[in-house]
């Protein structure tokens, strides 16, 4: 930089003195005559000091002789550069690639900003659903389903904050040792994320639910009950959801003539008779007592008997529904399976009057139900090749089953083995504990057995499940629970597609 100055070192000084003059104005007004008057004598020295000033001779430039000198060579050093790169210059010039191009920076630079959000916004969506994923499945030890570590301690952890929210009453529920306090909220506070708080209680908005969790705790549902595995799960947009179910007895396709004269008939027109049912999310669930002291070693313990306690619970639930709502208050009037026949007894069959008990039902009554559905159903197959009619039962009848081998060749009934279920007349049985058991006692009325595909009934399921604190326990009876509550209603998409064996009235 120095040698570059050095030929123009006189307008270099110039340029400096007049820079400071206009600085010195700019700080300090009141001295800006003074800055400037500065600047007339800096250049009177120059005069002076010129080797081109004549004695006696008056000059009318501003510039002295060694000033304009410096003046033209570089302005011929300049016109000299610009000669040298004219095709630079020129391409400045361009729309596309010169100074023009650089009028678009801003443009570019908020549109890049916006694409960054977006790919901030992505990240994180593919953070959450790579956490889920990876979270999500239910693995069994011993025949025993159990939930991810993770998972476990999720639901141990949000446990304890609520309860440190509540207060002291609430975590003596958990822990009657208030020096571990502390540290069972440190580690739940570690496992969610949670940043600690020097002082002030938590807020509800800073304790997160293990939504992503909560997938886990949906597959146990699906281990345990089987409503939800075998019938359709259709998820509900809003509060109330119409849908169109087909009515039994539609127009059939047939031909139009025989040979060519069919050609030119009119194709008579095939009505579908359908009416629309409405699905209504129904607020259903329960409260879980809290079994035992919790400590820091006990986190994963707590969290797999809650996650299992809560599936087992919302999977009975589901079935109880599904097989035995009555229509009434006590299921938030959803009409199960069983009801469903008898306010339609053709699909319905009674045992004779007087057999109220589980073992008067014959091999012919079962098989009867095959003929009281739709024969589509009969023929409905899965992907897996397996029809997807079947029998539900409860399992303690397996013992009347047995009996019906007797009876004659082929065998009747086959246990389940090796991943198999077990078959009655070649089809499929899953239990179920919600319907009459084989215990030696009359159940009037009560439902032994229900045939068909289970995917024409519908689950309607609002949103996800959700688990948190039950507050209202702890404040009427003093005691601490976790609330499952879930939205769901059942309906039937399809009139014939299932039957039930019932026991006659007392």
């Amino acid at each position: 930089m120095k040698q570059l100055l050095k030929p123009y070192r006189h307008l270099t000084a110039l340029f400096c003195v007049i820079l400071l003059a206009a600085l010195i104005s700019h700080i300090a007004p009141p001295l800006a005559g003074v800055a400037w008057f500065g600047v007339v004598l800096y250049q009177l020295t120059q005069f002076a000091m010129s080797k081109g000033y004549r004695r006696g001779r008056v000059f009318f430039s501003a510039l002295t002789p060694e000033q304009i000198k410096e003046f033209e060579d570089a302005t011929k050093a300049a016109a000299k550069f610009i000669g040298d790169n004219s095709e630079l210059f020129k391409s400045l010039q361009d729309k596309e690639k010169g100074f023009a191009s650089l009028q678009k920076i801003p443009e570019l630079m908020s549109s890049e900003a916006k694409r960054v959000d977006q790919l901030e916004a992505e990240v994180r969506k593919l953070r959450k659903h790579v956490a889920s994923s990876m979270q999500t499945g239910v693995r069994w030890v011993g025949n025993v389903p159990f939930v991810t570590d993770d998972c476990a301690k999720a639901l141990s952890s949000v446990l304890v904050l609520e309860a440190h929210k509540l207060g002291e009453n609430a975590m003596r529920q958990l822990n009657k040792e208030q020096r571990s306090w502390e540290s069972l909220v440190n580690l739940s506070r570690e496992y969610l994320g949670i940043e600690t708080k020097a002082g002030g209680a938590l807020t509800p908005t800073d304790i997160p639910l293990p939504t992503i969790y909560m997938p886990q705790v949906i597959e146990l549902v699906f281990k345990y009950g089987q409503a939800r595995q075998y019938c359709t799960v259709f998820p509900l947009g809003a509060g109330t959801v119409k849908l169109p179910r087909l009515l039994a007895g539609e127009d059939a396709f047939g031909f139009l003539g025989a040979g060519t004269a069919g050609i030119s008939q009119t194709v008579t027109q095939k009505e579908v008779t359908a009416t629309l049912v409405t699905f209504t999310a129904n607020k259903a669930g329960g409260l879980i007592r809290i079994p035992t002291e919790l400590e820091e070693d006990t986190f994963i313990q707590l969290g797999q008997f809650l996650a299992r306690y809560i599936a087992r619970q919302l999977a009975k639930l589901e079935d109880t529904t599904l097989f035995l709502g009555d229509g009434t208050g006590t299921y938030a009037n959803i009409t199960g399976i069983g009801q469903f026949c008898v306010n339609n007894p053709t699909y319905l069959r009674v045992l004779k009057a007087g057999n109220t008990m589980a073992t008067d039902a014959t091999i012919n009554d079962f098989r009867a139900m095959r003929g009281l559905v739709n024969a589509g159903v009969l023929a409905n197959m899965a992907a897996s090749g397996q029809t997807m009619a079947a029998y539900y039962l409860h399992p303690s009848l397996e013992s009347l089953l047995v009996t019906f081998n007797t009876i004659g060749t082929p065998q009747i009934y086959i246990p389940g083995r090796n991943g198999q279920p077990a078959t009655l007349d070649g089809w499929p049985i899953r239990w179920i504990g919600v319907s009459v058991a084989n215990d030696n006692n009359a159940h009037p009325n009560g439902f032994i057995a229900f045939f068909g595909d289970l995917s024409f009934w519908y689950l309607g399921e609002r949103g996800a499940p959700r688990v948190e604190i039950s507050r209202e326990v702890f404040f009427t009876t003093d005691e601490l629970a976790m609330r499952a509550l879930e939205r769901i209603d059942f309906e039937a998409m399809a009139l014939d597609a299932m039957s039930a064996l019932q026991l006659p009235p007392a």
